[in-house]
């Protein structure tokens, strides 16, 4: 009880503070008045709640405003703050201080409005709306030329926001009693050797099919290609918690009781990985991003079965991290370029058909029971006692 008045104490602080840097944003930045208005609004509306007396009507319609855009408002309010120490000589150690902060800021938010939450379709609209804004606000964390390239950067990627997407989720799941990543490396189910080896190859052939146009990676400065690497971990770290931690623990929740859940998870987890790509329709064409679309569902599929199988999250991270930098170094950016053919979806077509394959192969035998394991870990918040620790598949 005592710790929840501390969190909850803490909170209000840090909802007052953030007040106190939009009002000094609106007498130092007037051309973003509007938002800065807008904030103070929806954290005064949250105070207004905790210490006046209130309608319960209008605390309920309170409350979804706060879950809604309080995320906003906090990620809109750091980007201020770091706009507003850009002028100054310290700018990027005060700024790094300000992104670290930002990535544990989001805690009490969780814990005050999305660990009540109890129905599963409510936290799944929570956890894919909830990644955008905790992303997304790389627009604002931009330091000007003045400051240090390199922490420029820094600061202007999502990699912080998607460690601050990290940290929600896991602190939300748990609130939601699922189980997180280290309850699964906690779990030791033994793999098979053949299973091991061919995970290996497809990881190979995945890698393989990145490393295109490596004759451009030597026109990257280095200063070019730290930023594709920052994008690169932004993207394998925040994408991977959202679909293969995230969506498919929830997935495998809704059909907890189907004898078929872990496909019906996995094709489905794998086929909103595909569709959250669309977003990059903002910086390329439609036939890039539909074939996009098509190797992304194909390849969570495999990172999917990986995951489940391994237990090690930070494996299909890691995976993920690698074939995005290949990726973005031989393309020189973040967005695909040039003219997709019909061979290029005879590969996607060739690929698809045989992850079906494998995903077939991996639902008879120990495989699946390592699975089965791990998923029951997964939505049981492994707390589930009478799973074997010690399975060989």
């Amino acid at each position: 009880m005592k710790h929840g008045k501390n969190i909850k104490r803490y909170y209000l602080w840090q909802v007052m503070i953030l007040i106190g840097i939009q009002v000094t944003n609106l007498f130092t930045r007037p051309a973003k008045i509007a938002m800065g208005i807008v904030s103070i609004i929806v954290l005064g509306a949250y105070l207004a709640a905790e210490y006046l007396s209130v309608p319960e009507t209008i605390r309920k319609v309170n409350t979804i405003i706060q879950i809604l855009f309080q995320p906003f408002v906090f990620s809109y309010t750091v980007g201020t703050l770091l706009t507003l120490v850009t002028p100054f000589k310290f700018a990027p150690l005060v700024g790094f201080c300000i992104l670290i902060w930002y990535a544990g800021s989001f805690l009490p938010y969780v814990q005050q409005f999305i660990a009540p939450i109890n129905n599963n379709w409510l936290r799944l609209f929570w956890l894919i709306y909830f990644f955008q804004i905790a992303i997304a606000p790389s627009i604002y964390f931009g330091i000007t030329a003045s400051t240090n390239p390199w922490f420029g950067a820094f600061f202007s990627t999502g990699l912080i926001g998607a460690a601050a997407y990290t940290i929600s989720l896991i602190r939300a799941m748990q609130a939601w009693h699922f189980g997180d990543p280290v309850s699964l490396i906690k779990s030791h189910s033994k793999g098979n050797v053949l299973v091991h080896l061919v995970f290996a190859i497809l990881v190979f052939l995945f890698i393989y099919s990145n490393l295109m146009n490596t004759t451009t990676w030597a026109q990257l400065s280095v200063l070019h290609f730290w930023k594709l690497l920052l994008g690169a971990m932004e993207a394998g770290i925040g994408e991977e918690v959202l679909c293969r931690f995230g969506i498919l623990t929830l997935l495998l929740s809704f059909a907890k009781k189907l004898r078929l859940r872990i496909p019906i998870a996995i094709i489905g987890s794998s086929l909103l990985f595909g569709l959250f790509h669309f977003l990059n329709l903002i910086e390329q064409s439609l036939p890039l991003t539909i074939y996009q679309f098509c190797f992304t569902a194909v390849s969570g599929m495999f990172f999917s079965l990986l995951f489940l199988y391994s237990g090690h999250l930070e494996l299909v991270v890691i995976i993920h991290f690698v074939m995005d930098l290949l990726s973005y170094s031989a393309a020189g950016n973040s967005s695909l370029s040039g003219n997709i053919t019909l061979g290029d979806y005879q590969s996607v077509i060739n690929l698809a058909v045989l992850m079906l394959a494998l995903l077939i192969w991996m639902m008879f035998g120990k495989r699946r029971q390592v699975m089965e394991n791990h998923a029951k870990l997964l939505i049981s918040g492994g707390n589930d006692r009478k799973i074997s620790t010690q399975q060989n598949s």
